[in-house]
């Protein structure tokens, strides 16, 4: 037998026990088929997520029967969070006052990731204004996507301030994702 021919044989030796394994070298994230073309499930992995958002508000009119003490916003964010880096979003909330000082708000938010990915959340928090200051806060959870996203579910913290003086805002997120 040829030096060449002792070579590959050996290496086939050593080969073949790795290549018959059922065990997955795809790397985390990637969806597997198995050959009939079918998708195989594969447990999705809880990841840290968070970051920050500046806020652009603009006030929408009140549909018919709106409650006097109801408010409802358009709010588009630009973005810098963990796992979709630069992102856009737009949000649609409303705010309820229940006195003087103090709301509650709830919306639902479609976050892109630069890759056109899309993460589905929604929000519910409170409010509380000091002159023209609004602090708010509450948790958001995260409801589906597109992409890398789809099923994703998860919640973080989020706690922010916004002005209706210049219509901006801010807010900070910090919780985990999990796709």
């Amino acid at each position: 037998m040829t030096e060449a021919r002792r070579i590959i044989l050996a290496a086939t030796c050593l080969l073949l026990p790795a290549c018959s394994t059922n065990q997955s070298t795809a790397p985390s994230g990637v969806a597997l088929v198995d050959p009939s073309g079918a998708a195989m499930s594969q447990t999705a992995q809880s990841r840290p997520f968070g970051g920050h958002c500046d806020t652009d508000i603009s006030i929408l009119p009140p549909l018919p029967g709106d409650p006097a003490n109801l408010l409802r916003l358009h709010i588009k964010y630009t973005c810098q969070l963990q796992h979709l880096g630069r992102t856009t979003a737009i949000a649609e909330q409303t705010v309820t006052f229940t006195g003087p000082t103090t709301a509650i708000a709830s919306n639902t938010t479609t976050y892109t990731a630069a890759n056109g990915d899309q993460l589905f959340a929604t929000w519910s928090g409170t409010s509380v204004s000091d002159g023209p200051l609004v602090t708010f806060s509450g948790p958001e959870r995260y409801v589906g996507g597109t992409g890398r996203f789809s099923g994703v579910t998860g919640s973080s913290a989020i706690t922010g301030t916004a002005t209706f003086v210049t219509n901006t805002g801010q807010f900070t997120s910090a919780g985990t994702l999990a796709y």
